[in-house]
């Protein structure tokens, strides 16, 4: 007998009408009771966070917001670079778990008095093992002693921490205008037009080789080492085979193909890219020297160029006096993106983690997002022009007419070490795990190492 009355009351209640529970937030919508439900699951002013809560945003609002909000996110630009340094972390915190259960193995064998740890290294034996460490920056060897086998491990703070100038190379009679390394060896071009190649451990002179007319402001060298590209003010490419014991023999090939000054070269799975004032990019087969395409869409020298390391981004940015930097898809060869540069023409470009950069002639560096080649900032500090930049392991190199060569915390903005030690204009600029090599009108090379090198015995 209570049925019939309760249905009509709840079809009443359902009928009336109320306010979104999310009123408070500026939803101005009146809804019935039975729709409330379904109008809250789509509500723009419900309550939202950004997505990138998990790398540390904290913004709180609504739905409707939560858009805008992204395209100024500073989570958003840097979430590429957060990733790859969270990854890093990660390695990090990996191998410092491994140390600290080696470090509680060698504390139970001395407290059992089975072990004796010995610290006999001498510190001769510790700058062989820093010159010859390679690849992730450390070396390991193992050596029979009474105690049973001992392990010395150098580890590498480079690139960070201090800098200190290792070895100045001295043995150019006019300025240095390019550098470049390939394991143990430093390759250099200068005004002159010739290239030298030197061991990056003593600074002995390997190799002295002549061929261009003019300065040489490109060089580029095999993963083997074997073979080495140079490009200059005379507008031709030299191929060298620079183990040839007979000088005359070294040269393989002189391609004049570009019509005006070589300005950069970058060699790329198995392909060889150069710059030129002439406003194009070439592609090159490295084994055949066939000229394999012609990228064309600048309207200004093409000055700088660099290649995505990936192995699967095939592509390439190039940077012009047309005030533009460009990203080109290397197999079709079509221009992807164009970031325009307003007053100021691009020097030099670099790439890493996520982030392009980029020098102007106003001695400004800009960083952009790479995915959507929006700017994230800029870096500014250098007194006159940028012309070098490198980026690797989370750190960005610049080397300037203002004779000092610094380093970049990206994540900050901010510059972290100034190098100082060059008398004239830093032409030249090579980075690898180990080494950051500069090249110097004052007629040097100067090899840079971490102030500190941290060994372990055990």
């Amino acid at each position: 007998m209570y049925l019939h009355p309760n249905l009509a009351l709840g079809g009443l209640i359902s009928e009336l009408l109320v306010y979104c529970t999310n009123k408070k937030y500026g939803c101005p919508q009146i809804v019935r009771q039975d729709a409330l439900h379904g109008h809250v699951l789509y509500c723009s002013y419900a309550p939202s966070v950004c997505p990138n809560k998990a790398l540390g945003c904290p913004y709180k609002g609504t739905m409707r917001d939560s858009k805008e909000h992204l395209l100024n996110c500073v989570y958003e630009r840097f979430k590429g670079y957060i990733d790859s340094t969270n990854k890093r972390f990660e390695k990090l915190e990996s191998l410092f778990a491994d140390q600290s259960r080696e470090i509680e193995k060698l504390q139970r064998i001395i407290r059992s008095g089975k072990g004796v740890l010995e610290r006999t290294t001498s510190e001769q034996s510790v700058a062989s093992l820093a010159g010859s460490a390679a690849g992730d920056g450390s070396v390991n060897g193992e050596s029979s002693s009474s105690g049973g086998t001992k392990r010395t491990t150098v580890v590498s703070t480079f690139p960070h921490d201090e800098i200190t100038c290792h070895r100045t190379i001295a043995s150019h009679p006019c300025g240095v205008t390019s550098v470049a390394i390939n394991q143990d060896r430093v390759f250099a071009g200068a005004h002159d037009g010739s290239t030298k190649v030197f061991d990056i451990n003593s600074g002995k002179l390997l190799k002295d080789l002549k061929g261009h007319t003019m300065s040489v402001w490109g060089l580029a060298v095999m993963p083997s080492g074997d073979r080495y590209f140079s490009a200059g003010s005379d507008g031709t490419i030299k191929v060298w085979d620079w183990r040839n014991e007979d000088d005359a023999a070294c040269l393989v090939k002189s391609i004049p193909d570009h019509n005006a000054k070589v300005y950069g070269l970058v060699v790329d799975q198995g392909r060889l890219y150069s710059a030129s004032s002439d406003k194009t990019v070439k592609v090159w087969d490295t084994e055949t020297l066939e000229c394999l395409a012609t990228f064309q869409g600048h309207t200004g020298g093409v000055n700088c160029l660099a290649a995505l390391t990936e192995a699967s981004a095939n592509q390439l940015v190039t940077g012009s006096s047309d005030k533009t930097i460009k990203l080109w898809d290397v197999t079709t060869g079509t221009c992807l993106k164009t970031v325009r540069r307003g007053t100021s023409e691009v020097l030099d470009v670099a790439v890493g983690d996520g982030m392009l950069f980029g020098s102007t002639y106003d001695a400004v560096i800009h960083v952009y997002d790479i995915n959507e080649t929006r700017e994230l900032g800029t870096l500014s500090g250098h007194n006159w022009e940028v012309w070098q930049l490198e980026y690797g392991q989370g750190h960005l190199f610049s080397a300037s007419f203002d004779h000092t060569i610094k380093r970049w915390d990206p994540r900050r903005f901010q510059c972290d070490l100034t190098l100082k030690g060059h008398k004239s204009f830093v032409h030249g600029m090579a980075l690898d795990e180990n080494y950051l090599v500069t090249g110097c009108a004052d007629r040097t090379i100067k090899v840079l190492l971490p102030q500190m090198t941290v060994l372990r015995v055990y």
